[in-house]
């Protein structure tokens, strides 16, 4: 066998393991690799409020129940524009087998900008609602050159992922609103990073990129509540997805394809459950607050087959995901509303299983945002949020599962930040004059 023919052969069977491990890339702004920006409305008070109704539409992303707020036929657009940053600094980097000295070259943004549009539409009569929302759940790119230190454990990586929920809502009585919906979810994937060939580096230039995607279906359920005038409670469930991304894994020589694998892995999607209060205390001023879990700790390893053989397993071991938040609103005049929010989100990424691909960490938000009413049918909202990031460390060595071709990385996830602008525009076609169908204010 030739020294060409057997680098080939090599590069491909190193290569089958980084479909699993590039799987685990995820999204910034909220836990994992979730996506919490459905909304300019609610992004003003730091989603405090989003599972309780409101004049913002997207309540329904995360209650189905809520989809009966607004009387009439309804539509709502939303454009965000997402600024993430995270450095990485590295300690120490080894290569795998040979343990050859990496250098310490970090990354100094490996996430890159994003924008995320949503569009709502619902209509509803005295007790009954329907809706249909389009929107970006989950998501990521992360960018970092491929001779960078941490290269065998990520490069590029991008995650695009769309949702279409279908939703109706039933008004029981004045007191109780119930809904359901159903939801179809895509997601796509292209990732790569540099495949170790047992060359004395830098001189390895060979790199592994897959490209799969797959269709998932899940549920949602919801209720709110009104136990008084000007104050609702609502509690949303959004079920788990199955995917099973299939696709091709390629391994390349500069540009040149030296081979390629069908592949796929299983990945679900997590179930999430969102409970939140809107309260008005006064004429002007409305109290809000969302407390929401998701089961991020079903993601407990990955498993990567090929159509002969488990290629690969990845251990993760994830942690459920939590997130925090309040928020006011205050009716400055007829047309013009304010409000503001905090949030505290725990990431679900233990330090132990923390990667460059996924530099998630603990995360405070400051939200601050307005509508104003063009017409009593024509409505602006805009949202701006700064989110700080916390240092987290990442160790990553190759007795570790499926790190024995990946080597040592030793550094710090660090400067982390997101800023993000959102705008909206919410119609209410025929006329506007009805009262809000849940609450009076």
């Amino acid at each position: 066998m030739s020294r060409s023919t057997a680098m080939v052969s090599r590069a491909g069977s190193v290569a089958l393991p980084l479909f699993a491990t590039l799987l685990a890339t995820g999204a910034a702004q909220a836990g994992g690799f979730g996506l919490r920006e459905q909304s300019a409305y609610f992004q003003g008070s730091a989603f405090a409020g989003t599972a309780a109704g409101g004049e913002g539409l997207a309540s329904m992303f995360w209650n189905p129940a809520a989809t009966s707020f607004s009387p009439g036929l309804n539509f709502e657009g939303n454009f965000t524009y997402i600024m993430p940053h995270a450095s990485v600094d590295v300690t120490q980097a080894r290569a795998p087998i040979t343990g050859g000295n990496l250098g310490n070259v970090g990354v100094g943004d490996i996430i890159d900008d994003a924008l995320l549009p949503t569009t709502f539409i619902t209509y509803g009569s005295e007790n009954f609602a329907i809706g249909l929302g389009v929107t970006v759940p989950f998501g990521l790119i992360s960018d970092a050159p491929c001779d960078w230190s941490g290269r065998y454990y990520g490069c590029y990586s991008r995650i695009f992922d769309m949702n279409v929920q279908g939703t109706v809502a039933y008004k029981v009585n004045e007191w109780l609103t119930v809904g359901a919906g159903v939801s179809v979810n895509y997601i796509d994937a292209r990732l790569s990073n540099a495949v170790f060939a047992g060359l004395t580096p830098p001189t390895n230039n060979l790199y592994g990129q897959v490209d799969g995607d797959d269709l998932g279906v899940g549920f949602s359920v919801g209720v709110l509540l009104t136990p008084w005038a000007g104050t609702t409670i609502g509690v949303g469930y959004k079920s788990s997805m199955d995917h099973d991304l299939a696709g091709t894994l390629g391994v390349y020589l500069v540009q040149a394809q030296l081979a390629s694998y069908i592949a796929n892995a299983g990945l679900t999607l997590p179930g999430q459950i969102t409970a939140s209060l809107r309260s008005q205390v006064a004429p002007q001023w409305t109290v809000l607050g969302t407390v929401e879990w998701t089961d991020w700790s079903t993601m407990t390893d990955l498993v990567v087959r090929t159509p002969t053989s488990v290629a690969s397993v990845l251990d993760l071991q994830w942690k459920d995901g939590w997130f925090f938040s309040g928020g006011v609103e205050y009716q400055w005049d007829p047309k013009l509303a304010l409000r503001a929010g905090i949030g505290y989100e725990l990431t679900p990424v233990p330090d132990e299983t923390r990667s460059p691909r996924l530099p998630d960490t603990n995360r405070l938000w400051l939200s601050a945002g307005f509508t104003y009413a063009v017409t009593q049918q024509l409505s602006m909202d805009f949202a701006y949020s700064h989110i700080f990031g916390q240092n987290s460390p990442i160790e990553q060595y190759p007795y570790e599962a499926g790190n024995a071709l990946r080597g040592v990385l030793i550094g710090e996830v660090n400067d982390g930040y997101v800023d993000i602008v959102s705008l909206g525009v919410r119609y209410k076609f025929g006329e506007a004059t009805q009262p809000a169908a849940l609450i009076t204010k």
